[in-house]
């Protein structure tokens, strides 16, 4: 991969960790949670990866939920705000500094997770690396619980230039497809408080089809698609892609 293509080493820092801090509501994380507990048939106690965990938002939730969690995430920044959080909850989690591409973890994990849209940010070979090391993490039985954007999600109600309100930020995200690599090509503006911060991402989009032959590769075998945290069956359109795979 080129150097324009290591978009994430340094995007999730200053106007975006601060915005991103805001996308999602305390009800909307525990939502997911609850998607996460039921899909895992509600099972306590459970050892489980969340990667990248980013500021621990989930990590911090689904430890409250009596699970034992190792966050993995390669911003020290984020990483430093989640130890905070957990300190101040009085929470047991791992927080470990790492690329997702290149986790160590063997048969250690019950589950799992990757949420808010972390899938596809490599070349196919760093794609690969990550969905591979995933399942060497998990122990066998283990599930893979996925929340992204894929294709089917994402194109029906496609826009080229897209305006957020983040809190007392002004976020612009202006983006187009390259057919070619698959890819959403994306340049972000964050405005507050009259400043203005600049950062690209390119995100690999898998269809449905891709990213469950993506984790068939890597030595995932079944497969279960919800189109929202309520378990609507996955279809053409729906908001989003909750995928669950199993090892």
């Amino acid at each position: 991969m080129s150097q324009d293509y290591e978009w994430w080493e340094g995007f999730f820092s200053g106007s975006w960790v601060d915005a991103q801090r805001q996308t999602k509501t305390p009800e909307q994380v525990a939502l997911d949670a609850e998607f996460i507990s039921r899909v895992l048939a509600g099972s306590h106690d459970l050892s489980i990866l969340d990667v990248p965990c980013g500021e621990g938002r989930l990590s911090l939730e689904l430890a409250k939920r009596g699970h034992q969690v190792t966050g993995v995430d390669l911003s020290w920044e984020m990483l430093e705000e989640a130890r905070q959080k957990g300190d101040q909850q009085e929470l047991k989690i791992a927080w470990n500094h790492g690329d997702m591409q290149r986790l160590t973890f063997e048969s250690e994990f019950d589950a799992a997770v990757c949420f808010w849209g972390s899938i596809g940010y490599f070349d196919e070979a760093g794609n690969r690396d990550f969905f591979r090391g995933v399942w060497r993490a998990l122990r066998a039985g283990g599930s893979f619980v996925i929340d992204t954007h894929v294709a089917e999600s994402l194109f029906p109600n496609f826009v080229k230039k897209h305006w957020l309100q983040v809190g007392e930020a002004v976020v612009l995200e202006e983006r187009h497809y390259d057919h070619v690599s698959g890819r959403v090509e994306s340049l972000w503006t964050f405005v507050r408080a009259g400043i203005k911060q600049q950062r690209r991402s390119s995100i690999r989009l898998y269809t449905y089809r891709e990213l469950c032959s993506a984790l068939k590769e890597a030595g995932f075998r079944e497969f279960a698609g919800y189109g929202d945290a309520a378990m609507t069956p996955f279809e053409l359109g729906a908001p989003r892609l909750y995928l669950v795979a199993r090892k």
